[in-house]
């Protein structure tokens, strides 16, 4: 056939999602997503959610490491900064319909999907609580009942090796099997350590997921998953940026950076942050274990279908990081070691087919348990680096090196959370053309925990102590008793929508949402307020959806505005190690417009465009603590009314997909997209040396297969024009003005074969 031939898309193009707990077509839906496919997602050499975010514009991402992940969508959802254990987050991950309460549970390969689902805005009545800015909506390929296997081996740059492998097949007429694995490894990572040679930024990622679907009958399924992930990386540190040397006024900023360099006889590394060089002493690592089962129930009752979903979860996060990021002795290691488990229960009930009134309604039960290891370690320097040299000498006072050599500040924290909720949603069909969507949510919330923090290292002698050692441990890490913090919520979130289709082909919407994200606990050495009020959120959207000329263009468009009363915002406390705390900031507003386009004007060629312009504020923050360049001027800035940090106002992707045949046997294919976002800034209080630039990134994939698959053959390239850019930015300890960046990463390419029996 002619490539100038239209095609003329079949139903079998329709895409499916559940954004309403119930399947449906994504052009039926009168909520802002973007759904995606395994083949779109599901590519070589990533592991996590970076491919989705570069295909989905409103949504961000800003990360360290997995634990310091803050996903954003709209603007909202969380402050770049470290992970808290009493802060929930406002964009709500699901795999499964499990929710995952913690981002480092999302650090595993994306692989064997039947979808992702990006569902714009608030999502609190059939999500749950904590998706006041939307969630993320990832469903795995299912057990089938016909004999099935798929598998994938790549080859590439940085001495990379990936195999992927799926298979499926029935165990009896009623049980039937699938067995999924991954494993990645990067020997060859990205930075090289000038201390010892040694490359950083490496990966070793494996994850397994095996699933039974037991189906007696046509009226009842019993789906278990069980999956298990282990992620290793010698990481995650960034590159030096950018050195402060002066305040705001022009004046010197004191005891910056330089300075303190001077008292040693040491040459820190030119600031040329995309040498992806860094010169540290002390070891770096990183492991994250996930684990998890999962039971999916659905009897069909004929008017309607019951539906029991249970998960268990748990999570273990372990670093060692040289926190000073240069190569004196400065800090030993400096991090949180983390435990996370938790337990949900859902039962829904949801109406069959379509009715003058379709409803869901269900309860929803969620327990956590979060224990984190708190440990700071002081090395032989860190007395002359952060006390400075005694009257009259180069080195460190005495009482001053017996206070910090050796020093060792241990932290414990628990966080427990019990959660209660009931739900329903009903959408009324007033005409063939007109529906109304009402839903309610009531959430009933507990959170209690401790925090204590112990001196260790070195005995103290009484003459040391005489000179002053034991006061200067106090004040970089005072014993402290425990404390306990607690907070109990009751709320009532909803929605109400309007659509109305003037063509089979053409939808309008309207909607308006109130959102609930639930209090947050402080449990650290700050001193910050150990309560944190809960956000309240009001959202208002309007949009279209349309399927255009026989289905060949597709317009979908969206604006929105959603204001947010005691956002909850991550900080750091940059005056010692750092630290992070949560603080309501007051009110916060986002607006915006977005448009996805996609257009099929020949057959085996799909162009899509989408992008987003987002205008995030603070709308009232006139106590935020300033940045390091106010340093002696000032300690408290209003940021009311400047940009939100970690938010682009534009960002975009653009994409095409296209196959020909070359012989009846093969064909040739290529995708590409092209994924754009303006620049940013890294912290939350908008440090001046934290703005992160704008970048587009090129991702470009081409081969040749067989048309039924059973065959490929291809070469990938991610970052195809090799460009420079960060995920994210920030300051160093005890404000010497020393920034860093994770700069994101360089071009990577290789050989992919495929197979398909």
């Amino acid at each position: 056939m002619p490539e100038s031939v239209v095609a003329r898309p079949d139903d079998s193009d329709t895409i499916l999602v559940t954004a309403r707990r119930r399947a449906e077509s994504a052009q039926d839906v009168p909520i802002a997503l973007t759904a995606l496919s395994n083949e779109q997602i599901a590519v070589p050499g990533t592991v996590g959610l970076t491919q989705v975010a570069q295909l989905a514009p409103s949504l961000q991402i800003t990360a360290t490491n997995a634990r310091q992940t803050n996903i954003n969508i709209r603007g909202l959802g969380a402050t770049p900064a470290f992970a808290s254990l009493g802060l929930e987050y406002g964009v709500g991950i699901y795999v499964d319909e499990i929710y995952y309460s913690r981002p480092a549970q999302t650090a595993f390969d994306l692989y064997d999907l039947e979808r992702v689902e990006v569902l714009r805005g608030p999502q609190g009545t059939l999500f749950g609580k904590n998706t006041t800015a939307g969630a993320i909506h990832i469903t795995s390929q299912a057990p089938s009942f016909e004999p099935e296997f798929r598998g994938e081996m790549s080859f590439g740059n940085y001495r990379s090796f990936q195999v992927r492998a799926t298979g499926s097949a029935p165990i009896t007429d009623t049980l039937a099997a699938r067995l999924t694995v991954t494993n990645t490894t990067r020997d060859k990572g990205f930075i090289t350590n000038v201390h010892d040679g040694s490359r950083k930024s490496d990966l070793h990622s494996f994850s397994v997921r095996g699933q039974l679907l037991f189906k007696p009958n046509d009226d009842f399924s019993l789906r278990l998953i069980g999956d298990y992930s282990d992620m290793q990386q010698d990481c995650c540190i960034g590159t030096l940026t950018d050195v402060r040397t002066t305040r705001v006024d022009g004046s010197a900023l004191p005891n910056n950076f330089y300075d303190r360099i001077a008292r040693f006889d040491y040459t820190p590394l030119p600031i040329d942050p995309f040498a992806r060089k860094i010169d540290i002493d002390r070891p770096l690592w990183l492991k994250i274990d996930t684990r998890g089962v999962s039971a999916i129930a659905n009897y069909d009752l004929g008017p309607a279908t019951l539906t029991s979903v249970t998960g268990w979860r748990s999570l273990e996060y372990r670093p060692a990081i040289d926190g000073d990021t240069i190569g004196l002795d400065i800090f030993q290691d400096a991090g949180i070691n983390e435990k996370q488990e938790q337990f949900s229960q859902e039962l829904r009930l949801a109406s069959n087919g379509r009715n003058t009134i379709d409803y869901v309604a269900g309860i929803y039960y969620f327990s956590q348990r979060i224990d984190n290891d708190i440990f700071t370690k002081y090395g032989s320097d860190a007395a002359l680096w952060v006390l400075g040299p005694a009257p009259g000498s180069s080195s460190a006072s005495a009482g001053g090196q017996a206070a910090l050599n050796g020093f060792y500040v241990s932290g414990t924290a628990r966080a427990d959370t019990k959660s209660y909720a009931a739900f329903g949603q009903l959408t009324w069909h007033l005409t063939d053309s007109f529906d109304l969507t009402a839903g309610l949510r009531y959430t009933n919330e507990k959170k209690d925990g401790f925090f204590e923090q112990v001196q260790l290292g070195p005995v103290l002698t009484p003459a040391q102590i005489a000179l002053g050692a034991q006061a200067i441990r106090n004040a970089f890490g005072r014993a402290i008793p425990r404390y306990t913090a607690e907070t109990k919520e009751d709320n009532i979130s909803g929605l109400i929508t309007a659509s109305y289709k003037p063509t089979r082909d053409v939808m309008l919407y309207a909607t308006y949402a109130r959102g609930y994200k639930s209090g947050g606990l402080n449990l650290n050495a700050t001193g910050a307020p150990p309560v944190v009020d809960p956000e309240k959120v009001e959202n208002v959207e309007a949009g279209l959806k349309s399927t255009l000329f026989d289905r060949l263009l597709t317009v979908n468009l969206s604006a929105f505005s959603t204001r947010i009363r005691n956002y909850q915002s991550q900080q750091i406390d940059i005056t010692g190690a750092l630290t992070a705390y949560i603080a309501n900031v007051g009110r916060v507003r986002s607006r915006g417009v977005e448009a996805d386009i996609t257009l099929r004007p020949v057959r085996h060629l799909n162009l899509f465009a989408s992008g987003s312009y987002v205008d995030a504020v603070y709308q009232d923050f006139r106590n935020a603590p300033c940045p390091v360049e106010y340093l002696g001027l000032q300690t408290v800035c209003d940021l009311s009314g400047r940009n939100l940090p970690g938010v682009s106002k534009y960002s975009a992707s653009l994409g095409i997909d296209y196959s020909t045949e070359i012989n009846p046997g093969a064909e040739v294919y290529l995708n590409s997209n092209y994924s754009y976002r303006s620049k940013f800034n890294g912290t939350y209080n908008l440090a001046a040396d934290a703005v992160v630039r704008g970048y587009g990134i090129t991702n470009l994939n081409i081969g040749v297969r067989e048309p039924d698959g059973r065959w490929d053959v291809s070469l990938y390239a991610r970052n195809l024009f090799d460009v420079e850019y960060f995920n994210s930015k920030g300051p160093g300890a005890f404000n010497t003005g020393q920034y860093s960046g994770g700069p994101g990463d360089p071009r990577t390419y290789g050989l992919t074969f495929r197979t398909k029996l």
